[in-house]
């Protein structure tokens, strides 16, 4: 495996491209100046950056989903033979190759992120929610590298092959042109071009697609072909219909929604990440409350050993209620990227390779009383509300703590649970627990919805 020093230096190389290339270009030191200027040219340079990180990212992905491919291989022998020492350096090898291509799928989808105007709201609605990354030479990498590099000759467009990504999920590639965005599917060969064909015909005369017309005209196995690529096709545009409008069928849950814009502005608390940074220069470890719900820590160098153990001591003296989590799962999450984190590009480096660990915990009980102090009724179900909730709605997101879940009461009196992407919005995306129950307030859902 690379050595770390040169994974470090390789993985600030691509996240440079990514997120910094355009700023440095034009010596640009803040987004808000591209209010007053370069804004075309800004991202037309960010475009050239994206363009190089993206080709440097295939070889470092393919690279690291072979050697996660070996090492399993290897891991599987050792446990043939029984070998528990060797067992336990190759399980630490797997979870080290898995975390570094984690980290390269979270530039990848740092890119995403910003191609889509930096919304996770609309980011959210490109995932379906399959569970693991593609591999990309089992995949049809080549001809999505083909098609984008065609499309990458303009330069004022990029396509973003989704399958570097982990959120990427409908679509080969994510595309912006214009400031527009596409979604573009690949289908190679004679029968799928026999499909695409017989698609674009009925796409063009408005007809439904009969069953027993595509029994007449294909075999079973094609049949089954042309309705998956039917299905693909329908939520691509059905997702880019949500983008661009903030309304429609969701691609995931195929439910009718609606992305409600907050009357009020986003709150975050950088300010409080930027102390800790400051203060974790001169000490080993740093430590702070915001709220008085969300607890942070962060360590570096032999503090690194409290990490596992600090905050959830804190937080078991005040509750059982709680949540604990290792800001490097952010990599794992669909979540305002770590590159925008009020931190140098170092320090994110640090952070990613784990010379930094940063902590954060949430006492449950303490939000839920914040909640109430903004004015939102908010409690936690018993047991028995949350297992009929669960039955009555399979495969939704309720978030649990201890079995039991969490409720606000909408303006005509009715309960909604939270899920976990209000808990994402507070761990990952920073916004302050108050600004989060304010955003609540400001939104009238018996309306909406």
């Amino acid at each position: 495996m690379e050595d770390i020093e040169d994974y470090r230096s390789k993985l600030r190389e691509i996240a440079d491209y990514s997120f910094n290339y355009g700023f440095k270009k034009y010596k640009i030191a803040h987004p808000d100046f591209l209010e007053i200027g370069f804004t075309n040219d800004f991202h037309i340079a960010c475009a050239e950056g994206f363009k190089i990180a993206q080709k440097l990212l295939i070889c470092e992905v393919m690279t690291y989903q072979d050697l996660f491919s070996k090492k399993n291989i290897e891991l599987k022998e050792v446990r043939r033979r029984r070998n528990l020492a060797s067992e336990k350096i190759i399980k630490k090898e797997i979870r080290d190759v898995e975390q570094r291509l984690h980290n390269y799928y979270h530039i990848a989808d740092g890119i995403a992120w910003q191609l889509l105007g930096c919304q996770i709201h609309v980011a959210r609605r490109l995932n379906i929610g399959q569970r693991a990354n593609k591999i990309l030479i089992s995949s049809n990498i080549a001809s999505s590298i083909k098609v984008a590099d065609k499309i990458n000759e303009a330069q004022n467009s990029f396509a973003l092959i989704s399958d570097l990504t982990s959120f990427v999920q409908i679509g080969d590639l994510l595309v912006r042109s214009d400031n527009k965005i596409s979604i573009i599917e690949l289908k190679e060969g004679k029968i799928n071009k026999e499909i695409k064909d017989y698609l674009n015909d009925f796409e063009s005369t408005s007809n439904e697609i009969s069953e027993d017309d595509l029994k007449s005209r294909f075999d079973t196995n094609t049949v089954k072909q042309v309705q998956r690529i039917q299905r693909q096709n329908k939520r691509a545009e059905r997702a880019i219909d949500v983008i661009n409008n903030d309304k429609g069928v969701d691609p995931r849950s195929e439910k009718q929604i609606f992305v409600h814009t907050p009357k009020i502005n986003t709150v975050n608390y950088h300010d409080v990440l930027r102390k800790l940074h400051v203060e974790i220069k001169e000490k080993i470890w740093a430590y702070n409350v915001v709220d008085n719900c969300l607890h942070i820590g962060m360590y570096r160098d032999e503090g690194r050993m409290m990490a596992p153990f600090a905050i959830r001591n804190i937080l078991k003296a005040q509750t059982s209620n709680f949540f604990v989590v290792d800001f490097l799962s952010i990599t794992n999450n669909l979540s305002e990227p770590i590159f925008a984190k009020p931190f140098p590009p170092d320090f994110i480096i640090d952070i990613l390779t784990e010379r930094v660990k940063i902590i954060l915990g949430l006492n449950v009980d303490s939000m839920i009383e914040l909640f109430n102090s903004c004015g939102l009724s908010t409690r936690l179900l018993t047991p028995k509300e949350t297992a009929i909730i669960n039955q009555k709605s399979k495969g939704s997101q309720l978030t649990m703590i201890n079995k039991r879940g969490i409720a606000i009461k909408s303006k005509l009196g009715k309960d909604m649970t939270l899920s976990g992407g209000i808990f994402s919005k507070i761990f990952f995306d920073s916004i302050l627990p108050s600004n989060i129950a304010q955003t609540f307030l400001s939104i009238d859902y018996d309306k909406e919805l």
